[in-house]
């Protein structure tokens, strides 16, 4: 692991209004929070980000969060390229966690995505959420109701990129990897997994095994995109998608 971590969902074009978004982004956060207090002790308080840091506390009431969300796309075309909000929880420590999502529009030719980034503190190692990582890609997919995703940092994430000859919008493996329902119907029998977590709608998500026990490898992470590459279980949506997941 190194630096930053990434935890990452991706789907197809669906449509929705800001109150259903901001209905999602408050599960998000609450859930996040919850992991943050199980992990750290303390709940992660979510603000704006701004170009000169953290801005005002994020609301709790979807009408108000929604009233924020309308307020910073105002963009005509935001029915068809989504509606985009970015937040961040900064830790006493100084390390921090930074979500941003852009969602609910009906772009056929580039895929919306939850993105969650984990910052160490200056000087230190561990990110937030460390150890929970599985845990909040499942979150991630549940909420967002997602087509792919997975956890992983720069150097894999490269990897990966260079082995396979994925572009950016491409599923691939990672640490952990979730699946929709359709993907994770191609996932073969024997495929080695640590854990298989149940997702809310049909899907799964897969923690990468890994002989040490530890973070996987990643040669552990080639080999398992290797195999679910080579089932169907990682192909890229069709573009132009009409459909939010394969």
């Amino acid at each position: 692991m190194s630096g930053e971590v990434v935890v990452k969902v991706s789907w197809g074009p669906r449509p929705e209004t800001p109150l259903q978004l901001a209905q999602r982004w408050l599960e998000l956060l609450t859930g996040l929070s919850e992991l943050s207090e199980l992990s750290e002790g303390a709940p992660a308080e979510w603000r704006w980000e701004e170009d000169s840091g953290p801005g005002q506390l994020v609301p709790v009431e979807s009408e108000d969060f929604t009233a924020a969300l309308e307020a910073a796309n105002t963009q005509d075309d935001r029915d068809i390229l989504g509606y985009t909000a970015n937040v961040v929880a900064t830790q006493s420590d100084g390390a921090y966690l930074r979500a941003r999502v852009i969602a609910g529009g009906s772009n056929e030719y580039s895929p919306f995505t939850a993105v969650l980034h984990l910052f160490p503190a200056s000087g230190a190692a561990a990110v937030p959420l460390t150890g929970r990582f599985t845990e909040v890609l499942a979150l991630l997919a549940d909420v967002w109701d997602a087509d792919h995703g997975l956890t992983y940092d720069r150097p894999l994430y490269n990897e990966l990129r260079s082995a396979y000859g994925l572009r950016a919008s491409h599923p691939r493996a990672g640490w952990a990897v979730y699946l929709s329902e359709s993907r994770a119907a191609r996932v073969p029998d024997d495929f080695s997994a640590l854990r298989r977590l149940p997702a809310r709608h049909g899907g799964v998500v897969l923690e990468i095994a890994d002989s040490s026990g530890g973070t996987p490898s990643t040669q552990a992470v080639l080999a398992a995109h290797k195999t679910l590459a080579g089932t169907g279980a990682l192909d890229p949506l069709p573009v132009p998608s009409t459909e939010a997941k394969l």
